[in-house]
């Protein structure tokens, strides 16, 4: 695990980062999880398959070529920048046909309406949701994309009803809800000060900066989709990186939602 926090240190031998003894550990009462390549791996159980939906999206709206060629195009433009808005113009270009916004709109429609199937949760999820009820933490998962597809991959995680989560909130596309704002809606819910609320996720310009911006802790979870994304300005960066969900506990905080 990295730490971000210019007062951590290394333990000797360990890898392992604490505060300075000049700083009182951290109390955590409440954790929110983003929900894709945070508690799933999105990357490896979704996104070809949405790409691919997408690809045959194209195609039907206009895009002058076959759905293989545009789905490899697809993956060939995620691979220099995963971001729907550098992939989608970028295959419109490559082969064009049609109306590029028409294209566009209906390739990043589908994307977020593919079809869920089975999806399984990461090793350590469980335990981590059992270890944090276990102490009084609460626990929410703030997720983003097409609200019906996320309740349906909720739903295929075995997340919906789980007794270690206190609710699942769904930012949308149309920001109907933003992440941003349920942030601060479990804030004002719970009455607690920032400072004893995380957030995990793996995008820095998305909940790490939602989450800074309101002076919550951050953990990024760098795997995925968004792996390679670095962050813009200290606005984006997280006060702790890890490569695994379950290194999560033992970051230098204090878990205990019953002070």
């Amino acid at each position: 695990m990295m730490a971000r926090n210019s007062e951590a240190s290394s333990s000797a031998g360990k890898g392992q980062k604490s505060f300075s003894s000049r700083k009182m550990i951290p109390l955590i009462r409440c954790v929110i999880f983003d929900l894709d390549d945070t508690l799933f791996d999105s990357l490896g159980q979704r996104v070809r398959p949405a790409h691919r939906h997408a690809a045959e999206a194209m195609v039907r709206a206009g895009l002058n070529t076959t759905v293989e060629a545009a789905y490899r195009a697809r993956i060939r433009a995620f691979r220099r920048d995963p971001m729907l808005r550098h992939i989608d113009p970028a295959v419109w270009s490559e082969f064009g046909g049609g109306d590029c916004d028409a294209v566009c709109r209906a390739a990043r429609d589908a994307y977020f309406k593919c079809p869920v199937g089975e999806l399984k949760l990461f090793r350590g999820v469980l335990p981590l949701l059992r270890f944090l009820h276990s102490r009084g933490v609460r626990v929410y998962i703030v997720s983003f994309g097409e609200p019906e597809i996320q309740r349906a991959k909720v739903r295929a995680l075995g997340l919906e009803g789980h007794p270690g989560i206190d609710q699942i909130y769904y930012a949308d596309r149309d920001q109907l809800l933003t992440k941003e704002a349920a942030f601060a809606m479990i804030q004002q819910q719970l009455q607690l000060p920032a400072c004893e609320m995380l957030i995990v996720g793996d995008r820095p310009m998305r909940e790490i900066r939602a989450g800074k911006e309101l002076g919550m802790h951050t953990v990024r979870l760098r795997h995925g989709e968004f792996a390679s994304q670095k962050p813009r300005g200290p606005e984006e960066e997280p006060d702790y990186e890890v490569r695994h969900v379950s290194e999560i506990k033992a970051l230098p905080f204090t878990w205990n939602g019953n002070n």
